[in-house]
């Protein structure tokens, strides 16, 4: 029997591993055995993809903390569709997040889209592609609901 419960807690621990602040790195061990295998993301918000595995995205991150250009990331899930068939699933997860512990500006909003395989008795995430929500490239309302 399939449980959406399962992948809805799986998403949510990746948003918590990514997120951190001055006083606590982002959990990116834990990140990696989220994923089957060495993971594919890609932020698709430029001209060019950026493609990393989960490794080269922990790095690339602890980079910026490092030399001080990031010291506050928070992203969570507004909202969310997961479709299964058998041991493949694939979700559409709104996202919304903030480079700033400041509550007074708008955190912005993406979609990231999700696909996941149940293997060895639990679901891992294979991939991820997402794109930020801009002027001209807004979030429809289905995925809202």
């Amino acid at each position: 029997m399939i449980n959406i419960q399962e992948i809805d807690k799986l998403t949510e621990q990746f948003y918590a591993a990514i997120s951190f602040n001055q006083e606590h790195y982002p959990q990116f061990d834990h990140l990696q055995e989220l994923f089957y295998g060495a993971g594919k993301l890609i932020n698709n918000n430029y001209d060019q993809p950026i493609d990393f595995t989960v490794q080269s995205y922990a790095q690339a991150v602890m980079k910026q903390i490092e030399d001080g250009s990031s010291s506050f990331y928070s992203q969570q899930e507004i909202s969310d569709n997961t479709e299964v068939f058998g041991n493949t699933a694939q979700r559409v997860s709104v996202y919304e997040y903030s480079f700033s512990a400041e509550t007074s500006q708008p955190w912005t909003r993406g979609v990231n889209f999700i696909q996941y395989i149940y293997t060895e008795g639990q679901w891992r995430i294979v991939s991820m592609v997402w794109t930020d929500e801009k002027d001209d490239l807004v979030i429809p309302e289905t995925y809202l609901l």
